[in-house]
């Protein structure tokens, strides 16, 4: 719905502290598919979710293409340095051109009219198409790999707005007003939450004016906060 702010919580888990997020990241989706029988093609995570096992179990299991940043002491193969992709044999930096889920291995692609192709030694017996493996760097070999064009829309203006949720919660709900310290009570708090953020949609998709939305929300904010 244009203008309409659609973030919803599909699946929650909550957990104490000291428990590593990213071993809850499988279960999610796999909550998402039972319960609603929604496939999760993309995940756009933080460093939480960077473990390279994960993203391979998930590229094989389930298709589920693990998007995340890379830190700045996690270096690419060798030969991809000099560009951040894949090169032909004479350095020429080659196109993406999909994953294929049979075979597990991208396909890339030489550029028909880059200037180097003209005058390489290979011109005219060169395939200009190259396999490559997922598993040569699982953080940048994923389903999507990571210089490409979509994999840094997805983490420049995708990765930002997932934050926003957690703020709503803690702000218009008044969770950063107090300290937990029964799991239960905070489990109870948190499914609350999430039935109040799905009560806002509705109530939001009911409102034909902006005026009256900001009006209805406002109210249902004041309504839903817990005050503890």
């Amino acid at each position: 719905m244009k203008g309409k702010n659609l973030l919803i919580p599909l699946v929650s888990f909550i957990e104490p502290a000291n428990v590593y997020e990213g071993n809850l990241l499988n279960p999610m989706i796999q909550n998402a598919q039972k319960e609603l029988s929604l496939h999760i093609d993309i995940v756009v995570g933080d460093m939480g979710y960077i473990s390279s096992d994960h993203k391979r179990e998930l590229r094989k299991q389930s298709q589920t293409a693990v998007i995340t940043r890379v830190r700045e002491n996690m270096f690419p193969p060798k030969e991809y340095i000099d560009h951040g992709c894949p090169e032909c044999p004479e350095g020429i930096p080659l196109s993406w051109d999909g994953y294929d889920l049979d075979t597990e291995m991208h396909r890339y692609i030489a550029p028909t009219d880059h200037a180097a192709c003209r005058v390489c030694r290979l011109h005219g017996s060169c395939y200009q198409e190259f396999s490559i493996n997922p598993l040569t760097d699982e953080h940048r070999f994923g389903i999507i790999p990571l210089h490409t064009k979509v994999a840094q829309r997805l983490l420049q203006q995708i990765r930002p707005q997932v934050e926003r949720g957690f703020e709503n919660d803690k702000n218009k709900f008044s969770l950063n007003r107090f300290f937990a310290n029964s799991l239960k009570i905070t489990k109870i708090i948190g499914y609350l939450t999430d039935a109040c953020q799905i009560l806002l949609l509705f109530a939001e998709m009911k409102t034909n004016t902006k005026a009256k939305a900001k009006r209805v929300m406002k109210a249902s904010y004041t309504q839903l906060s817990f005050d503890l």
